[in-house]
């Protein structure tokens, strides 16, 4: 045993004298790492479910782990997408609460879009990817992450909190975690968001807080950011650290005596809990009536990504040969949401409620494919409208995709 510890001591002693590291040095990046980590925990939250969806993994029950939200959650700036935060929170989840790889991840992450989006395509791009091993199918743990995309997000964070609600209101009754990312100078929203799950005493995590106070310390800007919006594979790494850290610290801690409250006080609204979805090529809500007009196309170059796939499936494209008739429908609703492509070479439109000019949804400068989502109408209470979205003049020439639309 002696001979033992003498040749561990040997062997640290050449990896200081050869990484240029002194013990002082690596006790100082323990004790920093360890700060990080405790930082990230903005709030432990409620544990009470996700308790019991960890002990029913533990159990060999198969169950879903879903993650909504932008670029970063999708993957980007990772070297390959096993590096990404997403997929190494799937592993790891498996290998400390798994068994035998039961632990199912849903990667629903698309760059460049917010919460509302996400909200509306929810339905497709997380419910109807649940794999048929979960017997509910029902995501079981859900991971949402639009702190650093709703900046100008047109429902001033309803549809956030919306998403959130709806969620937790699912029969299996999910776990619903809030996920903080942050961009290269420090900037998201946490602040505002922080107040959706202080009023439904969710687990919060912010990376800000954890990671972005050790620039310089740890690690370089350089280091951690592959760009201005995205982090490296280091970054990604430190992401899931900072979540397996906190959910552990949840799933040791004694069990909260009574589930979330439902009743809570919405900190913003819930203007879209019950939001009603219009896609192209799949059953309308009951009560809409629908004319594609000219918007009869599919746009087949509408945005994909690798862990999602096409996202939102078929679409109301309209090309130029196709005419102008427009994508005319009549539902009662009191708010609307058009989500749409945005990318150079792509026309305007005009959205007309009740034949009188509602919103136009433009082309922003610097656009590469994203969806952009749109406040088009609102009023405070439901009415029945006849909606038309027509090209603009000025456009007739180029095409025009409808993505999806959502109303309330």
């Amino acid at each position: 045993m002696k001979k033992l510890k003498r040749t561990v001591i040997l062997l640290m002693a050449v990896m200081i004298l050869m990484t240029g590291t002194s013990l002082s040095e690596s006790a100082d990046t323990e004790q920093m790492t360890a700060q990080m980590l405790s930082k990230a925990c903005m709030s432990a939250g409620n544990n009470y479910r996700l308790k019991n969806v960890l002990d029913r993994a533990k159990a060999g029950e198969n169950i879903t782990v879903a993650l909504i939200g932008g670029s970063i959650t999708e993957g980007a700036g990772a070297s390959n997408y096993r590096e990404c935060y997403a997929s190494r929170v799937g592993v790891r989840l498996n290998n400390t609460y798994g068994k035998s790889n039961n632990i199912n991840l849903i990667n629903a992450g698309v760059g460049g879009t917010p919460s509302t989006f996400g909200w509306i395509r929810y339905e497709q791009d997380v419910l109807k990817r649940v794999p048929a091993s979960d017997a509910d199918g029902l995501p079981d743990i859900v991971i949402i992450e639009f702190s650093v995309n709703d900046w100008n997000e047109p429902t001033n964070h309803r549809c956030y909190e919306s998403m959130v609600k709806g969620v937790l209101e699912s029969e299996n009754s999910p776990a619903v975690i809030l996920l903080f990312s942050v961009f290269k100078n420090g900037w998201n929203l946490q602040d505002e968001l922080k107040k959706i799950g202080e009023a439904y005493d969710l687990m919060m995590i912010s990376v800000r807080d954890a990671a972005y106070p050790m620039m310089g310390k740890l690690w370089t800007m350089d280091e951690w950011f592959s760009d201005e919006y995205h982090p490296t594979s280091l970054g990604h790494k430190i992401m899931s650290d900072c979540i397996m850290h906190v959910i552990a610290q949840a799933y040791d801690a004694e069990t909260a005596p009574s589930d979330v409250d439902l009743d809570a006080a919405p900190a913003y609204g819930l203007d879209y809990l019950n939001i009603r979805r219009i896609f192209a090529g799949r059953e309308l809500p009951e009560g809409v009536a629908l004319d594609p007009g000219s918007f009869s196309a599919d746009d087949k170059k509408s945005y994909t990504n690798l862990p999602v796939g096409r996202v939102c499936g078929q679409n109301f494209c309209r090309q130029p040969e196709a005419g102008n008739q427009p994508l005319a429908f009549t539902a009662t609703f009191s708010k609307l949401l058009i989500g749409y492509r945005t990318v150079s070479g792509y026309g305007t439109a005009e959205v007309y409620v009740d034949e009188k000019l509602a919103a136009k949804l433009l082309q922003p400068a610097g656009s590469w494919g994203q969806t952009e989502v749109v406040l088009a109408f609102q009023q405070p209470k439901e009415s029945e409208h006849t909606v038309e979205i027509r090209v603009s003049e000025d456009s007739l020439d180029k095409p025009f995709t409808v993505t999806c639309m959502g109303i309330s």
